[in-house]
C-alpha cells in the first residue's frame, strides 16, 4: 500500500511536467544611421524559423516602423557570415533593405539564438554605415506555468513540514 507522501508526489508529477518555465522573449531592433527602422521579433518565431536555407533564416510578417512609416515587413532574413552576415528587410511594396556585416545570431539557422548589443553594418545600397541595436524585452509578470510551479512547490514544502515527525528530546540528569 502506498503512503500519503508518495501519492501526493505522483499526483504532482504530471502538473510539474505540464508547467514549463517562461522562456519566450521579444527582441527589439533599432536601426539608425542612413536608414531608420524599428521592429520586434518574438523568440517563439525562431523555433524553428518560418523559412530556413543554407546560410540564412527568415521570419515573416514583422510589424514595425521602416523608413519613418508604420508597416509590416513581408520578411526579415538573417544571414550567416558566409552570406555576408547582417539582415535583409523586404517591405510590402517590394523594397529591399540589406545590411551587411556581423552575424546577428548564434547557433544554426534551424535553431538560432539572436544576439543582443550594438552592431555596425553597411547598407548594401551605398555602403553607408548603420547601427543596429538589439535588446531583449523582459516580461514583468510571470507566465501562468511559472505561477503553477511556484504554488506546487509551496504546497510540497507545506505538506513535508506538516507530515514531518516531531523530534523528541529527552534530558536526563545523572
Amino acid at each position: 500500500m502506498m503512503n500519503t507522501k508518495t501519492a501526493m508526489m505522483m499526483m504532482a508529477a504530471p502538473l510539474a511536467l505540464a508547467a514549463t518555465p517562461a522562456d519566450a522573449a521579444t527582441f527589439l531592433f533599432q536601426i539608425t544611421g542612413g536608414y531608420q527602422a524599428s521592429f520586434a521579433i518574438d523568440s517563439a518565431a525562431l523555433a524553428p524559423p518560418a523559412q530556413i536555407g543554407a546560410g540564412f533564416f527568415t521570419v515573416f510578417d514583422t510589424p514595425g516602423t521602416f523608413g519613418g512609416v508604420g508597416l509590416t515587413a513581408s520578411s526579415v532574413t538573417f544571414n550567416t557570415t558566409a552570406f555576408d552576415g547582417g539582415l535583409t528587410i523586404e517591405l510590402p511594396d517590394g523594397d529591399f533593405r540589406g545590411f551587411l556585416g556581423s552575424q546577428l545570431f548564434t547557433g544554426t539557422t534551424a535553431m538560432p539564438s539572436l544576439l543582443t548589443g550594438a552592431f555596425t553594418l553597411a547598407s548594401d545600397i551605398d555602403q553607408s554605415p548603420v547601427t543596429i541595436t538589439v535588446s531583449q524585452s523582459v516580461a514583468a509578470v510571470p507566465e501562468p506555468a511559472t505561477w503553477a510551479m511556484m504554488i506546487i512547490g509551496f504546497g510540497a514544502v507545506g505538506i513535508g513540514m506538516r507530515r514531518r515527525a516531531a523530534i523528541r528530546t529527552e534530558v536526563r540528569f545523572a
